[in-house]
């Protein structure tokens, strides 16, 4: 055993004289265990940053990729460059941190186990709870913690992230003419040039395909020669072609073919610049809002949705009193045959049919706005919980797998994070499409592992095999047949 935790205990006996008191009895378990909880949560401490650390390590790898293809070529000052990343951050450590708490208790009651500590602590008397209860008391402090983040941290840096990326995505890349190479950095252009004179700017075989904008028919540039240049504002690319052909279909009628052929001509393309600017988008979605904000959002929608549910109801009752009423409408300047009147009535419901659809139609949208929401105010809470339900799971379960190491605690805790995640990205799936509630979508996965985690508890407490619940099922259902 790597640490005797005992000793203290031991020596106090040895230099204790007569029979030991109530009283001192019950302060030296009082003792023993804060000192038991110090020893346990220590054990964690190593296990959970190892965890952490490796966990963001692998998601910012996961990441990277994506940024590289988004910057490359860019320029971005470094500073900008490191902002991405800072607030990127935050949906790694929410998603970083429970997935940590089931790899430390993993690990760490596998340790305790491995080395005979759990076994000499349930020796002495001492119910194996009292070794969990401190991970499940910190495990909900760190909950209460990352509901802060969820809610007041984790969305502004959302808003952050994606604002900036954006203003990223908008910025011209610092352009650079390569010979016999296609360039499709600037949007609405494709470009080949044969050979490029990178001293004096001189092009030589120039192809430029405009691609329609604002319903143009797109056309194509030749030109022999060429000069490239940048307008005085720094902004606008310039092209001095020289003996060259303007090919375009005409936009009215596409069999029309034009080819005008010119000695001169000068064309423009506008915002290529490579600077970059940050924008100050106020606007946010669902994830870049905390729950307060968005559950003020959802009583907004459900009062705008009343006056659909007024005008549904009143054309509904004005439907229902004119097929049951004792005379039909009819104008008073003419008289109508039975037959008309009923075909001039069948008209009139059909257009108040139409905007009874159409008034469901704005209910409906505005219900799948309030699911989405629904589902983001839950997820806000339900993640954050998920600390404590993993050490609900992974204490037990680090005491039936015992020493397995690093690599079995992080395979364990990958395939129940991969559970938990596809419980999740299914539940928001069919929570959007109205199948399920946005509660039963969020918190499923909460309550199946709370379950499994008790019934562990339940296994390592009596020390039953591992499938006694299958197993007295099975035989209940033999002695039955």
């Amino acid at each position: 055993m790597r640490r005797h935790i005992f000793n203290g205990m031991e020596a106090s006996e040895q230099r204790q004289t007569g029979s030991p008191g109530l009283g001192w009895r019950i302060l030296r378990l009082v003792d023993f265990r804060n000192t038991l909880a110090r020893y346990i949560l220590r054990e964690h401490i190593g296990p959970f940053a190892f965890a952490f650390i490796i966990i963001i390590f692998i998601l910012i790898i996961d990441f990277v990729p994506n940024l590289v293809d988004m910057v490359v070529g860019k320029d971005l000052p470094a500073s900008v460059i490191l902002k991405v990343f800072f607030y990127q951050i935050g949906w790694m450590i929410a998603l970083a941190v429970p997935m940590a708490v089931l790899v430390a208790t993993l690990m760490a009651f596998g340790r305790l186990t491995g080395d005979l500590e759990v076994t000499a602590v349930k020796s002495s008397g001492i119910h194996v709870m009292r070794m969990i209860y401190p991970v499940l008391l910190v495990s909900a402090v760190m909950a209460v913690g990352m509901v802060y983040f969820s809610n007041d941290v984790l969305p502004d840096m959302n808003h952050r992230a994606r604002v900036l990326m954006q203003d990223v995505r908008r910025m011209r890349p610092t352009l650079k003419i390569r010979s016999g190479a296609f360039m499709t950095d600037i949007p609405g252009y494709i470009l080949l040039i044969d050979s490029v004179d990178y001293t004096t700017s001189q092009l030589r075989g120039v192809k430029i395909l405009e691609l329609g904008q604002k319903q143009k028919a797109p056309r194509t540039i030749v030109s022999q020669t060429g000069v490239l240049t940048f307008a005085n504002n720094g902004r606008d690319l310039i092209f001095d072609l020289a003996d060259g052909e303007i090919h375009e279909f005409d936009e009215n009628n596409p069999e029309n073919y034009r080819r005008l052929a010119f000695h001169t001509q000068k064309i423009v393309v506008t915002d290529v610049s490579s600077d970059f600017e940050e924008s100050g988008d106020s606007f946010r979605n669902d994830r870049e809002k905390s729950a307060q904000e968005m559950m003020a959002d959802i009583r907004q929608w459900r009062e705008g949705m009343r006056p659909y549910r007024d005008r549904i109801t009143n054309l509904t009752t004005a439907r229902i009193g004119r097929i049951f009423g004792d005379s039909l409408p009819v104008s008073p300047d003419r008289a109508l045959t039975d037959a008309a009147a009923l075909n001039n009535l069948n008209r009139d419901e059909d257009a108040n049919l139409r905007i009874i659809a159409r008034e469901a139609e704005g209910i409906g949208t505005q219900q799948k706005l309030i699911g989405e929401f629904m589902v983001e105010v839950h997820k806000k809470y339900s993640i954050p919980v998920a600390c404590v339900i993993f050490a609900l799971v992974g204490a037990p379960l680090g005491i039936v797998a015992k020493r397995g190491g690093m690599g079995l605690s992080i395979g364990i805790s990958l395939g129940l994070f991969v559970l938990y995640w596809a419980f999740l990205i299914g539940g928001e799936d069919l929570a959007d499409r109205g199948i399920i509630t946005p509660f039963w979508a969020m918190w499923s996965a909460n309550i199946l592992l709370t379950a499994t985690g008790l019934y562990l508890i339940y296994i390592v407490s009596t020390e039953k095999p591992l499938w006694t619940l299958l197993r007295l099922t099975t035989v209940k259902v033999s002695r039955r047949t």
